[in-house]
C-alpha cells in the first residue's frame, strides 16, 4: 500500500506550522471561505444601507428646490 504523499510532507515541529501539504491548505481554505462570507454579508448589507440612505437625501434634496422654485408663487395665493 502507497502512502499518501502528504503524510511525509507533515511536520511535528511546534515552532514551524506546516502549510505544504494538500489537507492542511484545503483546511486553511474552507476557513477562509467561511470568514469572507460572513464579510460578505456584513458588507452588502453596509452598501444596502448607504442606498437607501443616498436615494432618501437626493429625494429630499429634490423636494427642497422644487419648495424653493415655487414658494414665489405660492406666496401670491395665500
Amino acid at each position: 500500500m502507497a502512502a499518501d504523499a502528504d503524510c511525509y510532507l507533515w511536520n511535528n515541529d511546534q515552532s514551524q506550522l506546516c502549510y505544504n501539504c494538500n489537507s492542511c491548505k484545503a483546511g486553511l481554505l474552507g476557513n477562509l471561505r467561511k470568514d469572507w462570507r460572513k464579510a460578505n454579508l456584513i458588507l452588502i448589507i453596509t452598501v444596502v444601507v448607504l442606498i437607501c440612505v443616498y436615494v432618501i437625501a437626493c429625494s429630499a434634496f429634490r423636494n427642497a428646490q422644487t419648495e424653493d422654485l415655487f414658494r414665489k408663487y405660492k406666496q401670491g395665493w395665500v
